[in-house]
């Protein structure tokens, strides 16, 4: 179920990592102004690179340390099918907060109003876990 977390974290950390090289590459070379526009993208992406890294590696800490956050009470589920257009996502909505899990994990799972808990990651609000109490009405 985490298996878009882990690509995610690997392709923005090594898309830094690409991005730092040639910039850093940049002032090394003395024939290249540091005002130039290719060194100022760069650096532009490179920065942009560091922040979604970082929040996908503090994301990544938590997970591996298990402090998760939770949320429970009166939920409602729903299965919204992309058709192919995009990704199959279950919304849970807790306390008029909406969680979304991203793959057809909980897709034969029937909609309506139950009793559950969920633990997700702090920033980007992934769910990892979700525990259904008891059921309520379905199909609403």
């Amino acid at each position: 179920m985490l298996i878009g977390f882990y690509s995610a974290l690997i392709i923005f950390t090594l898309l830094f990592i690409i991005a730092a090289f040639f910039f850093i590459r940049q002032f090394v070379n003395k024939k290249v102004s540091p005002y130039n526009l290719n060194t100022i993208m760069l650096g532009v992406l490179s920065l942009f690179m560091l922040i979604v890294s970082g929040i996908y590696s503090y994301d990544f800490y938590h997970l591996q340390t298990g402090d998760q956050k939770t949320a429970g009470g009166s939920c409602e589920i729903t299965f919204v099918n992309g058709h192919g257009r995009s990704i199959d996502t279950t919304e849970v909505t807790i306390e008029n907060k909406v969680y979304n899990i991203k793959s057809s994990t909980y897709k034969d799972f029937p909609d309506g109003h139950y009793q559950c808990e969920l633990t997700f990651l702090p920033i980007t609000k992934i769910v990892t876990q979700i525990d259904i109490v008891t059921t309520g009405k379905k199909g609403d």
